[in-house]
């Protein structure tokens, strides 16, 4: 039996909970409400089978309450806790359905009396309509997984025209928008842990109760849908006139804010730009997922509308370049066969998943890195079914964007292939090596030295001068400066910088070496190619 206790007072809180000893009778209290409005709200997402409450309380009193539920034909036996004995609280309470009532200070025989005959008779109640209540359930179950599963094929897919559309959505009696309208993406984060530790691992419980606050949030009369690919995400189709964008962020911060009073859960919510016709769900849902994807992961941000820019990291340099220094580094490992400090690669990886790296990414970008690095690691084969179920779970972290189990997948992978790779496996050839340590140059033009790239691939200096020259056909230093002078020249022709400032730029901290490095690369000084370029261009 599920119980809600409603009172204003904390310490009868305490003391019911403490008073019976509901967890040998098999009993449960699901909820504690301290004012009668948030009682009524508790009472239609938890569906209690017994509600205990006082009658003076804040919002809504318990008569209110009482009202309310008996004109919501709701099944729960109301049993009323007061400190006053007088006769019109008695009669008004039991002419609106109240089960007993009971005077404070609350007698424990007294109140388990009572309790026990309300949980005899709705057993009773219980055994003589459950087929029609599961009847009624399972059709209604069915209607609305069947209202899910089209919008998933309009939107998600794609693959409905408008006049399908409508004769299915007319066929489901749903009420499709007429004119204008805004499609918003609702993503519940943390939704398996929140599941796990508030609702004992009933996903279908947790789904219906955010499915309801978001329905009374956004009103009985809007279209809400839940996208039965994802673990957590709802959909709103929201018709509106001509309104400016203030209103709608109004909106949508009423709805998170609903969802973390009512659910304790931290909701991201994008918005599609607006559209006139429902021809344009699809486009709309799009946008409404980019919108929301335009987030950073770590930051505060938890609206965004398609269309209107979002507050982002102030330097998006340093995560960028942590996933291409893994990259580079899992491309020496897979192009080679070799990887001398196993432990550098799986250290860069956790580096990359970082609280710190994921608050300066964008949901979109981290999802473009991570998916990157897993086609690495597929395209690699040779995956047994334990691989192939970690590839799996890397590939819903990362479309779910749940960052940490994406990590574990992308670290168990890693680390199963670095076992079994041989500790005497020899590199396959020279110029594999060598095409990974120019892909390490080329994104450390502006600060690598001879030592840097020695130490990092742990190689003797005279010997990587040697296999350079032997297998990209220049020197290092011939290669770094040509790369350095290409940067520049783009930089003049591209850019307002001064001459000084470029050289800064691409490495050199004395502006007289910097010209007269470019003067003999080009033939020309960096003010003249300047000029020069910008003619050829017009």
């Amino acid at each position: 039996m599920r119980f809600l206790i409603v009172d204003d007072e904390r310490t009868v809180h305490e003391q019911l909970t403490s008073l019976i000893p509901w967890e040998q009778l098999g009993w449960q209290i699901v909820g504690h409400a301290y004012d009668g409005e948030e009682a009524r709200r508790l009472a239609e997402q938890l569906m209690p089978n017994i509600i205990v409450t006082d009658i003076r309380m804040p919002m809504l009193d318990g008569l209110g309450l009482l009202e309310w539920l008996q004109q919501t034909n709701h099944p729960a036996k109301v049993i009323v806790l007061s400190g006053y004995g007088d006769f019109d609280y008695t009669r008004t309470a039991f002419k609106r359905d109240a089960y007993d009532y009971l005077l404070k200070p609350i007698k424990e025989a007294e109140l388990l009396s009572v309790l026990g005959r309300a949980v005899d008779e709705l057993r009773q109640e219980h055994q003589s309509q459950s087929d029609r209540i599961n009847e009624k359930a399972v059709l209604n179950q069915g209607l609305v997984l069947m209202h899910d599963e089209l919008f998933m094929q309009a939107a998600v897919a794609g693959q409905l025209d408008e006049n399908e559309l409508h004769v299915r959505a007319e066929q489901l009696m749903i009420a499709l928008p007429e004119g204008r309208y805004t499609t918003i993406v609702v993503k519940i984060l943390e939704a398996d842990e929140h599941i796990q530790q508030r609702y004992g691992g009933d996903r279908h419980t947790f789904l219906f109760a955010a499915r309801n606050i978001i329905q009374e949030t956004v009103g009985k009369q809007t279209l809400v849908f839940r996208n039965l690919q994802k673990a957590a995400e709802f959909v709103v189709l929201l018709s509106h006139q001509e309104r400016p964008i203030d209103w709608l962020t109004s909106d949508l911060d009423k709805l998170r804010s609903a969802a973390e009073r009512y659910l304790r859960v931290r909701l991201r919510i994008g918005a599609s730009a607006p559209k006139q016709r429902i021809s344009k769900l699809a486009a709309a849902y799009a946008e409404a997922v980019s919108a929301l994807e335009s987030m950073r992961i770590g930051g505060d941000e938890a609206v965004a509308i398609y269309g209107h820019a979002t507050s982002t990291a102030t330097n998006q340099i340093k995560p960028i370049e942590s996933w291409q220094e893994v990259n580079m580094l899992l491309d020496m490992f897979l192009g080679t066969g070799a990887l001398r400090e196993e432990a550098l690669l799986l250290d860069k990886l956790n580096e990359a998943f970082s609280a710190a790296m994921l608050s300066k990414m964008s949901a979109t970008e981290w999802k473009k890195a991570a998916t990157e690095l897993l086609a690495k690691l597929e395209f690699a084969g040779g995956h047994d079914e334990t691989a192939l179920q970690q590839l799996n779970e890397a590939r819903s972290g990362i479309q779910e964007v749940r960052t940490e189990q994406a990590r574990q997948a992308i670290s168990t992978l890693l680390q199963d292939r670095l076992t079994k790779a041989s500790s005497t496996t020899r590199l396959k050839n020279g110029r594999q090596l060598m095409e990974v340590v120019k892909q390490y140059i080329d994104l450390n033009y502006r600060d690598v030295t001879l030592d840097d790239v020695a130490q990092k691939f742990y190689m003797n200096k005279n010997y990587f001068c040697s296999l350079f020259k032997n297998t990209i056909g220049e020197s290092f230093v011939e290669y770094l400066t040509a790369l350095r002078m290409e940067h520049s020249k783009q930089l003049l022709e591209q850019s307002e910088l001064k001459t000084y400032e470029i050289a800064d730029y691409v490495g050199y901290s004395d502006q007289r070496y910097f010209s007269q490095v470019f003067r003999k690369h080009t033939g020309m000084k960096p003010t003249e190619y300047r000029q020069f370029a910008r003619q050829q261009a017009e």
